[in-house]
């Protein structure tokens, strides 16, 4: 298995993974198992935080943005990070509004495009 390229500067990735092949040491089978659980769980949760403001259970949302966001780093996904931190501004308030709103529909997006890179760079079919 060979990596894909971290930079292709025609089309820049909404990802970077220098620090995963550090901590990984280059071993390509452990950064694909990592890869693989950051899809499996920044999806997973993504569709909690959904769920959880569509029940206005801002504690579960904040305790989730919470956990995720130290992976994002892991993951160099620094404009999802920075949505991240602006949404959980406006869960601190606890008080649905459009603006986080669209907030929360900017994470889904954005999250999806880093897993769907990740998915097209990697090959991944699920």
């Amino acid at each position: 298995m060979s990596l894909p390229p971290n930079l292709d500067h025609s089309n820049e990735k909404s990802y970077k993974l220098d620090m995963i092949e550090m901590m990984c040491r280059g071993n390509e089978t452990q950064i694909l198992n990592m890869v693989n659980v950051f899809i499996d769980q920044i999806s997973k949760s993504i569709v909690e935080i959904e769920q959880a403001y569509t029940e206005n259970d801002f504690l579960k949302i904040k305790s989730l943005a919470h956990k995720i966001k130290p992976t994002l780093t892991y993951f160099g996904t620094a404009k999802l990070e920075k949505e991240f931190i602006d949404t959980e501004l406006l869960i601190a308030k606890e008080i649905t509004s459009t603006e986080l709103d669209l907030k929360i529909k900017t994470l889904q997006l954005m999250t999806n495009q880093v897993v769907t890179e990740l998915k097209d760079d990697f090959k991944l079919t699920n």
